[in-house]
């Protein structure tokens, strides 16, 4: 343990790594004999599900770097007792779903269409010298705060494994980023659904929509009842998102895509969300329930003729959405009903000026 704490001191910050430094740190649950889930212990944690076929072993999401998902990978292939990687799913284009996708060089990478367009961004920081800068001065000041709060855990060993974890994590990180490391994009993409036939099990890809990215989707295995919902549920009681690029197509496939999973004749015994312990069916219901009552609440807003203001104070989240919270100030989704409410005042306004250009039918 002291030797683990000598290697956090900021001076050796870019140690050279071991191709499976930190395996110590990856955590596996089997949740069927053909399913694992992996994360990474830490302070945050990243859901990867992995799934072993007739047809070769599949994974979905990859973390955030090659030297991060090296370990995990090899523990799911311990696991497994087999390496033979038929695919790899990225549920989206965010840094710690698929940035590890080097690491399974004979896999098919699968996404949705808009997901190479997505990841331009991850590119972005690998080519562009001031956006890599400040990337690396980021994960530097959080493997510094991370430092500073490591005396204040001494003698409670599963929070400060937790801290040790996630400092070993951004240390595997900062050297993949200075060494630099290839974005690799799906090959096999497809518009709204995509159905993957591994013998004795099939995947279910379903696009979801814009929200949390222009590219989420969720993958449904009938054979194990299992949903993963990627970050379109994102965690029990987590606010579903609006975003700036979404359209009123959007959110009514939001609210299609999760009735659908919803319908009493679809079994589903376990839901996987991105960043939290497995859910179950019914934890779907809040997000669905959100996106209906909103889009209704503001539509009858703007027909009742309110202001933004005045429908900001009838819809407000602890009055509307008591099983929903808002996240504290300084997480990335803290402030994201304002934005939600501000996004669908922009979709109906522009609902209700095309209604108004279009011919009238009489």
């Amino acid at each position: 343990m002291v030797g683990l704490v000598r290697i956090g001191m900021l001076v050796p910050l870019l140690l050279a790594a071991t191709p499976h430094a930190g395996s110590e740190y990856v955590c596996i649950e089997r949740l069927s004999p053909r399913v694992v889930l992996a994360y990474w212990l830490g302070t945050g944690r990243c859901n990867l599900t992995a799934i072993q076929t007739a047809k070769g072993l599949v994974m979905i999401d990859t973390e955030m770097s090659p030297r991060i998902m090296t370990p995990i990978k090899a523990r799911i292939e311990q696991v497994f007792g087999r390496n033979d990687w038929a695919y790899v799913i990225n549920t989206h284009a965010h840094d710690n779903h698929a940035s590890g996708n080097p690491v399974f060089p004979g896999a098919v990478v699968v996404g949705h269409e808009n997901l190479p367009r997505d990841m331009e961004w991850l590119v972005a920081k690998q080519v562009d010298p001031e956006r890599k800068r400040q990337d690396i001065d980021h994960a530097v000041g959080i493997l510094q705060n991370l430092q500073a709060v490591l005396p204040q855990v001494a003698g409670q060993r599963t929070n400060a494994l937790r801290i040790l974890g996630e400092m070993q994590f951004w240390r595997l990180y900062i050297q993949d980023m200075k060494e630099g490391f290839e974005v690799v994009k799906p090959t096999l993409t497809f518009p709204d659904r995509q159905v993957l036939d591994l013998g004795d099990l099939t995947l279910e890809l379903v696009f979801f929509g814009k929200g949390h990215s222009l590219s989420d989707i969720l993958i449904y295995v009938p054979q194990e009842k299992l949903l993963i919902s990627g970050a379109t549920v994102y965690q029990r009681a987590h606010l579903p998102e609006v975003a700036e690029e979404t359209q009123l197509a959007d959110v009514q496939r939001f609210i299609a895509v999760l009735d659908s999973f919803l319908a009493p004749d679809v079994q589903i015994h376990r839901v996987i969300p991105s960043h939290s312990p497995p859910l179950v069916k019914s934890d779907l219901r809040p997000a669905r329930d959100y996106y209906v009552k909103m889009l209704a609440g503001v539509r009858a807003a703007r027909q009742e003729g309110l202001t933004f203001e005045q429908t900001t104070q009838r819809w407000a989240l602890r009055t509307n959405f008591p099983a929903l919270r808002e996240t504290p100030p300084g997480d990335w989704a803290h402030g994201m009903h304002d934005r939600n409410l501000r996004n669908l005042w922009r979709i109906v306004s522009a609902e209700r000026q095309k209604a108004a250009s279009e011919p009238s039918k009489n």
